[in-house]
């Protein structure tokens, strides 16, 4: 590389979508992680093209050009830009394919100037379906999945239906479809979302589909929100522009699910520093985690569906979901 493109690499790699990445990530495992994202995905020369984006061969990146990029206390990383391929990539998908890159590498991702460890939030796992499922397909499949409820909450879920353990909040407006939920976790159905690379892949024949989204109950009061249920603040969200089914901006500010709530008793050993709190609290969200997208692969598999994680990277087992797989 000559020292006048040396010169403007950190700008463009600011600019773009960018996976940084601790080492020169192999061609083959490239591409694998890619068609995870885009099933088409195939290689171009040095480069892979996947979901309309280009993902450029690896380059090297010093500590100084770090610095440069707000990349703390890191001396050397590989750097794959994202670019669009002719029209700009749907639902920021390239912004989402440098997320998922880095995500199951171990690495970094770089947008618009500011670098992010996309471990630190693992999203909702997701389940991209033909249509919206009827109640009668997709309430034996949750049976006892999300924590048994003996009796509905009435103030939260005014139109729920207890149904084998499962409250069944039939919506219809707006987006939401269904919600479904249990003790512990919450699946809500949204219909009228645009085709990612995977799903186009799956059903070339259509140009929407439905997504199942598996999230902590402790976040149903932002999908009562999003359902325009009663006792929601003012305004309908479910009636407003579409969302990107990639994006993980709906949960960024949810509360830690974290087995550590405020008031309540901390463990012995971790009071005494014989057990480093912060790491069993870690643990627990990659339990909860593999957790939830154990639900999302067993409701892909009963409804033909295609298990994904928040940035639209297929789920084949749910460990799938854990940050650093392909590292």
């Amino acid at each position: 590389m000559g020292w006048f493109s040396k010169l403007l690499l950190p700008g463009r790699l600011r600019t773009g979508p960018t996976a940084l990445l601790p080492a020169r990530p192999d061609p083959k495992t490239l591409l694998a992680v890619a068609q995870l994202a885009d099933p088409e995905a195939r290689t171009d020369g040095d480069d892979i093209l996947a979901g309309g984006s280009r993902i450029q061969s690896p380059v090297e990146l010093t500590g100084d050009v770090l610095a440069k990029l707000g990349v703390p206390d890191e001396d050397r990383l590989w750097a794959c830009r994202i670019a669009a391929e002719g029209p700009l990539p749907v639902d920021f998908f390239d912004k989402s394919l440098a997320e998922g890159i880095a995500y199951r590498l171990g690495g970094w991702s770089l947008c618009q100037g500011e670098p992010l460890d996309p471990a630190e939030d693992g999203g909702d796992p997701l389940v991209y379906l033909p249509a919206v499922p009827e109640p009668e397909e997709i309430l034996p499949i949750l049976r006892g999945l999300l924590g048994p409820v003996e009796a509905v909450d009435t103030e939260q879920w005014p139109e729920g239906e207890l149904v084998d353990g499962v409250v069944h909040v039939p919506v219809r407006r707006g987006r939401v479809a269904d919600v479904y939920a249990g003790a512990d976790l919450l699946v809500t159905v949204e219909e009228g979302h645009r085709m990612p690379p995977a799903a186009q892949t799956r059903w070339p024949y259509l140009t929407e589909i439905a997504i199942a989204r598996v999230s902590p109950i402790a976040r149903s009061e932002e999908a009562r929100e999003d359902a325009g249920l009663p006792g929601t603040a003012p305004g309908d969200a479910a009636d407003g522009p579409a969302e990107d089914v990639t994006s993980t901006d709906a949960t960024a500010s949810a509360p830690d699910t974290g087995s550590h709530t405020e008031g309540a008793p901390e463990d012995p050993l971790i009071a005494a520093g014989i057990v480093d709190g912060d790491m069993v609290r870690e643990d627990d969200k990659r339990v909860e985690l593999v957790g939830r997208a154990a639900i999302a692969v067993t409701l892909a598999n009963g409804l033909r569906g295609i298990a994904a994680d928040s940035r639209g990277f297929q789920l084949v087992e749910p460990a799938d979901a854990l940050p650093g797989g392909y590292a």
